[in-house]
């Protein structure tokens, strides 16, 4: 079949947009996973556009108690050992809607964040891999059985 080279392709150049946010390795390479962690905290305040300041009046109406500049500035010093806790990494991906932060700690132990809205895919494909090994189980038993008749 001839390709029709006077039609525009439409989809060329559509990209889709990824399904675990991770941001780029450059953007956060560091010696420590600490030190990796800041870089993803300013990283992400820097992306998001607003001040640090409105930051911290968001992450602290958020959160219920009081997170400031100077905080947030902590947080992303890869030069002050003052990590951000779990908590207010979880209300910093809340407030700005960016969960790249959350990605790059869970890299280390091998785990990902995704969207809640892709759980069902992700239990039909875990149930699709568990039916495939009951099957490959089910085949190899027949086999023995038949083998030992």
């Amino acid at each position: 079949m001839k390709r029709d080279n006077s039609t525009l392709d439409l989809f060329r150049e559509q990209v889709s947009p990824p399904v675990v946010p991770r941001f780029a390795e450059e953007d956060v390479r560091a010696w420590s996973q600490a030190r990796r962690l800041s870089r993803a905290v300013a990283k992400t305040m820097d992306d998001d556009g607003r001040s640090r300041e409105v930051l911290a009046e968001v992450l602290s109406e958020h959160l219920g108690e009081r997170v400031s500049k100077a905080m947030l500035d902590a947080y992303a010093s890869q030069e002050k050992d003052h990590a951000i806790s779990a908590r207010r990494l979880a209300g910093l991906v809340a407030v700005t809607g960016d969960a790249r932060a959350l990605n790059a700690l869970l890299a280390e132990v091998g785990l990902i964040v995704v969207e809640a809205k892709y759980e069902a895919l992700l239990r039909r494909e875990k149930a699709r891999e568990l039916r495939e090994r009951a099957e490959r189980e089910e085949a190899a038993a027949d086999a023995e059985w038949r083998a030992k008749r």
